[in-house]
């Protein structure tokens, strides 16, 4: 790894196996350090199929295996199948059953993908770094925990003597997802996590929600372009001062910033049409002398923005 660390970050794929697959192939051809996922992993729409016979129907509209298979891969429009309208019903109308429907089909999503990944990345050389997002349900942790992968928002982990601290939990939305939380207690939580570093300033906050009033945080409400991250972020990037934040959740906000000196990246996301937006970052260390006199330095010398 040397004096450079090659980051590629991905965010918000949403269950679309393609842009999964393009992330894997991407870490490979750029020759990186580290794919870093920072989160909404697993599918969050969800199409209804009712099963007549040897024939499928979308509301009254038969459609074709081959058309499902197509939409899910693409777009991680995730196909849930009944037997009958009764169960259909069900469905609608019990929360418990709609619940263990979803993370049936989540858990066998992750499963699948688990060996995607494995095939995908044998022979290389880059490490893969997992965290989940406000869409991903809290099970999802546990999912990818059995396949011995650790999920960044219980760790902290070392990239070339750097600290990553990581959350998938944002301030709260209009849709109340699994991961919301009022900005003073989402402040409490990272706070949590940012006193243990021992220094801030060598640290990576891949925190979900970008941090509030930046070029990373424009969504389009009621036909109008508005700030919605997090001020909690905000703040705790103003106060700390790390070497990067990445983020993510607002899909239609790529783009890089300044806090101070902290460099800010949201790669956006195209998942409904399988196209991969990422960050492609270069970490710069400069190091001298020894014992007591040694001094590190770090710098971000590079972020692309891309999609294909």
């Amino acid at each position: 790894m040397g004096n450079e660390t090659k980051i590629l970050f991905v965010s918000d794929i949403h269950g679309s196996e393609v842009v999964f697959r393009k992330a894997l192939n991407a870490a490979k051809m750029f020759s990186v350090d580290y794919l870093i996922l920072g989160g909404d992993i697993v599918s969050k729409d969800f199409a209804l199929y009712l099963k007549k016979g040897n024939s499928i129907y979308l509301g009254e509209k038969e459609i074709s295996l081959d058309e499902i298979e197509k939409a899910y891969k693409n777009s991680g429009l995730a196909p849930l199948f009944f037997e009958s309208k009764d169960e259909l019903e069900e469905f609608h109308s019990n929360q418990q059953f709609r619940r263990e429907k979803i993370l049936d089909f989540i858990q066998g999503q992750i499963d699948s993908w688990i060996k995607i990944f494995e095939e995908k990345t044998k022979n290389t050389k880059f490490k893969t770094i997992w965290n989940t997002g406000n869409d991903d349900p809290l099970e999802v942790d546990s999912y990818l925990e059995r396949y011995g992968i650790k999920v960044a928002e219980n760790e902290f982990i070392e990239i070339n003597d750097l600290v990553m601290v990581s959350s998938g939990y944002v301030n709260p939305t209009p849709w109340n997802t699994y991961r919301e939380l009022p900005e003073s207690t989402l402040y409490n939580r990272l706070m949590d996590k940012i006193t243990k570093l021992e220094n801030p300033e060598f640290a990576i906050f891949n925190f979900h929600a970008p941090p509030y009033n930046t070029k990373l945080d424009i969504a389009n409400v009621n036909n109008k372009n508005i700030h919605v991250g997090s001020q909690t972020i905000r703040e705790l990037i103003e106060k700390y001062q790390p070497l990067l934040g990445l983020h993510g959740h607002i899909h239609e906000s790529p783009n890089t910033d300044k806090i101070g000196n902290t460099t800010i990246v949201n790669p956006g996301s195209n998942y409904k049409d399988g196209i991969l937006n990422y960050a492609l970052i270069v970490i710069r260390k400069e190091s001298k002398g020894f014992g007591r006199a040694y001094i590190k330095k770090f710098e971000v010398k590079s972020v692309i923005l891309g999609r294909g």
